[in-house]
């Protein structure tokens, strides 16, 4: 039930409203009244005289009108009172309709609609009337302080004496002053106390208002549930011409009672009752979209623009579709908001109209865009089929549903003109799928014949088995009775497939849009100066992917369950939680610990790289100590991370006591040799022995420090093998550390020369042969040593000095150096010699071979010598 009231009621709100402010006003008033008493008796100017007779007459004339507010204000207070019994009597209505067990949905709705209304209209007189308590006993305490300082003066009079002329007329002034004073406080007290009654009856209507909402909502969830598993036979008993004339003529009325000023008379006392603030708010909005939107097409255009080529074609689509529809989804979203905040509407059945045909316009638009744009992965003359038919399919749906729609307003939704109506709708889609596959066997068939490439069998006998059995299950579920049952079907899987539209485009926009970000890190990896932006990407990627998982699954809920629903499941799935022994572990902390991982390695990756380039290049730090400062700050970072997770999973410090005892066992059995690289790790980061880009040698094994993690260190050596070494060994063994603080060397080429050479021009050439060389050190200075007289050299050493990255590459270059030299000059490089003595036996003659030729036959050595 509608709540009614008259038009004496809303104009007394505005008269009710000036009588307060003048009521407060002569509060003020009064105040200002009591100037005279600072008078005193030497003041005897005519001035003095005149200006106080001014303010008494001022005073009498703001009494007269004070009563004059107050009877405004009674009035006022009449009409809000009559406005209560209004609302009670509403609330009665709607309280015998909670009594009855077999209500209207649409009737339930419009009394929702209508409580919420009344408490809008309470809360707004609620509003007011608590801010004129604030104001009126402050002014009411002021007044009782001037009539205080007015009796005081009168006492100071009384206790002077009155003999004389002017005395004798100030107390008789001040004494008129002060029963007008008392008067106005009277009134006041009296306005206080009203005012307070009246408040705590809009108070108590509104409480009961509120409990009867509650009541309505929790009502209407189970009767939707219980009607949408109701089943009604009775339709096919009473499916008569009469009765279908007889509704059609109901409906004839009703859109006549639209068009009459009654009709918008009671629209427009309704949108006072609501306030009109919010709607004016979304309107507002909505009309400020429409006064930009030439801009906002132009942003979107430029979108598409840069987004033309294959690397972003599903998010060109996305923005394409967005553009074309984008007053659509701007009513639609102002419209669910407004629902979602369970805000009165002043006609709720135009609205729910305007709801269901928005979505419906909304729907068919985004499949026809999809298809004409989208729609390439087929053989072309079946993609020109599917097109061509679907397409025409949504631009057919759009004007018969929104036709449905508006009759199911006019009529009822349980009426028989409306229930044929969708029974033909149903049909046609059934028709229409049966002949649509149909076309594409046939178009299959002529594929095949050609030898052209098909389309996956798997997705097509997919989608055909979808199609057919949304059809023909909504048909079947009508047919038997199930006629909300059938509706809800078909709305839900509409929805659906708009999810299912918007979750695949999401999902190739994000790959798209990971794909162009790592792309874009390329170059910067090469770059002197690179940029921030590679770990926030990651990080915005992967929240982006974790919301779209979440919101596919909201969607799906809403869709099939609705949001009232969805939230209730989605707020009870995150306080779900579940014990492991003493711990207890919530969802909720999960999902957060989760977020917090990412958070963290988001943080590591863009702190280190922020510390590295903007802080430490910046400073004169040693290349291991800068990266001893980052490895140490992930290490910190890490674990404040790995802390606040445990936190919200539940983790306590006692629970932490058992890990880490648990733990200290496991360090003792078999976990020793992990802690025990990872202490050495600590050691090495912190003492630093060994820093990155350092060349150590380690068994014999020459390379160059690249990483020192947690459980190893990471080198390299000058073959480009990478060799993982554990960080126990590193501090353990004994190991050669070639740019420990220096990374100069000192390197030597020993050379022999034959007995008899100039030793001095070997000495000079020696000299030489380093000037010619760019990586050795001009200092320290090269020099030669004459080491030893060998058995067949004399034994000369060069030294000298090189980078450690130089080793190898220098002494090959003084070795093919001094080759060359000593050639030219004729110095000979010795080499070993070895004297070989043939002892015969003299008391033998030669022995002589066949052909008569002798020779010496050896004596064989002896045996073992």
């Amino acid at each position: 039930m509608c709540m009614k009231t008259t038009s004496r009621q809303i104009g007394f709100s505005l008269t009710g409203w000036a009588a307060i402010c003048a009521l407060l006003f002569f509060l003020v008033a009064a105040a200002d009244a009591s100037q005279p008493e600072k008078l005193t008796v030497s003041a005897t100017s005519d001035s003095v005289w005149e200006s106080f007779d001014a303010a008494l007459e001022s005073v009498r004339s703001d009494l007269t009108d004070m009563e004059q507010g107050l009877g405004q204000w009674e009035r006022l207070k009449n009409s809000t009172l009559q406005e209560i019994e209004a609302f009670r009597v509403q609330n009665a209505v709607h309280e015998n309709l909670l009594l009855s067990l077999d209500n209207d949905i649409d009737t339930l709705e419009s009394a929702l609609n209508a409580n919420r209304i009344a408490l809008a209209r309470l809360s707004e007189r609620i509003e007011e009337f608590e801010k004129i308590g604030v104001v009126a006993p402050e002014l009411l305490e002021e007044l009782s302080d001037r009539i205080a300082i007015a009796e005081k003066r009168l006492s100071e009079l009384k206790g002077e004496g009155v003999s004389g002329g002017q005395n004798r007329e100030i107390y008789k002034k001040l004494k008129n002053l002060l029963d007008i004073l008392y008067a106005k406080k009277k009134q006041g007290s009296a306005f206080i106390k009203k005012h307070a009654e009246l408040l705590d009856t809009l108070g108590r209507t509104r409480s009961d208002l509120a409990k009867t909402r509650q009541q309505l909502q929790m009502r209407l969830q189970s009767q939707t549930k219980a009607k949408l598993f109701e089943r009604h036979l009775l339709r096919f008993k009473i499916l008569n011409v009469k009765n279908i004339a007889a509704e059609l003529n109901a409906a004839a009325h009703r859109v006549t009672y639209v068009a009459r000023p009654t009709f918008w008379t009671q629209q427009w006392l309704k949108f006072q009752y609501v306030g009109g603030t919010a709607q004016a708010i979304f309107l507002v909005l909505f009309f400020t979209v429409v006064l930009l939107r030439k801009k906002i097409w132009r942003l979107f255009q430029k979108a598409e623009v840069r987004l033309e080529g294959p690397d972003g074609s599903a998010r060109q689509l996305a923005v394409m579709l967005f553009r074309r529809s984008f007053f659509l989804i701007c009513a639609s979203f102002f419209l669910w908001l407004y629902d979602l905040l369970k805000l009165p509407y002043v006609n709720y059945h135009i609205v729910h109209f305007l709801n269901q045909a928005i979505f419906t316009l909304l729907l068919t638009r985004w499949g026809v865009d999809y298809f004409q744009n989208r729609l390439n992965v087929f053989n072309s003359d079946l993609n020109q089929l599917v097109q061509k038919r679907c397409v025409n399919l949504f631009r057919m749906l759009r004007i018969v549903i929104i036709i449905h729609l508006a009759l199911i307003g006019i009529v009822d939704d349980e009426s028989i003109t409306a229930w044929l109506f969708g029974l033909a709708i149903q049909a046609f889609l059934a028709i229409w799928t049966i002949r649509f596959w149909r076309a594409v066997d046939d178009k299959m068939i002529a594929i095949a014949r050609q030898g052209e490439s098909a389309p996956s069998q798997i997705l097509l006998h997919t989608v055909r088995g979808w199609n057919q059995l949304v059809v023909s299950a909504a048909i079947v579920i009508d047919l038997i009775g199930y006629h909300t049952l059938a509706g809800h079907w078909l709305i839900s899987w509409a929805k659906t497939f708009a999810l299912i539209l918007w979750a695949y485009l999401g999902w190739l926009a994000i790959q798209e849009w990971h794909q162009s970000q790592k792309a874009a890190t390329v170059p910067q990896a090469s770059a002197k100066d690179p940029k921030l932006a590679a770990p926030v990407s990651w990080l915005v990627v992967q929240m982006t992917r974790l919301l779209w998982f979440s919101a596919v699954l909201a969607g799906i809920l809403t869709s099939w369950a609705g949001s009232d629903f969805t939230l209730k499941t989605i707020g009870a799935f995150f306080k779900l939680d579940f014990s492991v022994g003493s711990l207890t572990v919530s969802v909720k902390g999960i999902l957060l610990a989760i977020v917090l991982f990412f958070v963290t390695q988001a943080a590591t990756r863009i702190g280190t790289r922020f510390l590295s380039e903007k802080v430490l290049d910046s400073k004169d730090f040693e290349r291991g100590l800068k990266d001893s400062i980052v490895t140490i700050t992930n290490y910190v970072v890490w674990g404040l991370g790995i802390l606040l997770a445990l936190g919200l999973l539940g983790v306590n410090a006692t629970s932490l006591a058992v890990v880490f005892g648990a733990l200290s066992i496991g360090i003792g059995f078999g976990l020793q040799n992990i802690f025990n690289n990872f202490i050495s790790g600590l050691i090495l980061l912190f003492e630093r022995p060994i820093q990155v880009g350092d060349c150590i040698e380690v068994n014999g094994l020459w390379a160059e420090v690249k990483k020192i993690r947690v459980r190893a260190t990471i080198v390299q050596t000058f073959d480009n093998a990478t060799v993982i070494i554990p960080n126990s060994d590193l501090i353990s063994q004994q190991v050669t550390n070639w740019s420990f603080k220096d990374p100069r060397m000192r390197r030597h080429v020993d050379v022999g020369v034959a007995y008899g050479s100039d030793i001095e021009m070997v000495r000079k050439t020696l000299l030489e042969i380093p000037e010619g060389i760019p990586d050795v050190l001009k200092y320290p200075r090269p020099d030669v040593l004459f080491m030893d007289h060998g058995d067949s050299a004399l034994i000369f050493r060069l030294r000298y000095w090189t980078h450690v990255n130089n080793y190898y590459s220098t002494s090959t270059a003084i070795r093919f150096e001094l080759d060359h030299r000593f050639r030219q000059l004729g110095i000979e490089i010795a080499f070993p010699q070895m004297d070989l003595h043939l002892r015969s036996n003299e008391t033998k003659g030669p022995e002589k071979n066949a052909d008569g030729n002798g020779f010496e036959r050896p004596e064989p050595l002896p045996q073992g010598g």
